[in-house]
């Protein structure tokens, strides 16, 4: 995944990434602010690589759909993308604190054949 800067508000019709169908990714999620952020991916699931380099502790090292990334924090995770989805049904990834979300912390996807 390239890096992505979110603009300050929710734009429903802007794709951020495009994505092959099957293809393995591993997503790079730096918290640059000075609060945790539990970062949330819809319909997938993914494995947490490292946390700044380190092995994540046991109970992270199941599948997850959401991660804490603590401030100054950056978070490696590894996953497969095995649904389809186009620009009228994409998929988002976002922060999951209500307030966040509603302020732009929020962007979409889409998985391509």
């Amino acid at each position: 995944m390239a890096e992505v800067d979110l603009p300050s508000s929710m734009d429903m019709k802007r794709i951020d990434e495009t994505i092959r169908l099957g293809d393995v990714e591993i997503w790079e999620i730096s918290n640059r602010s000075p609060m945790p952020h539990p970062f949330h991916i819809h319909d997938i699931q993914f494995r947490i690589l490292d946390r700044d380099g380190r092995k994540p502790p046991a109970n992270e090292q199941g599948l997850k759909d959401t991660v804490l990334v603590e401030s100054g924090e950056t978070v490696r995770i590894i996953t497969q993308f095995e649904n389809y989805a186009d620009a009228d049904s994409p998929y988002m990834f976002h922060c999951h604190i209500l307030e966040h979300e509603d302020a732009g912390m929020m962007g979409q996807f889409v998985v391509v054949a």
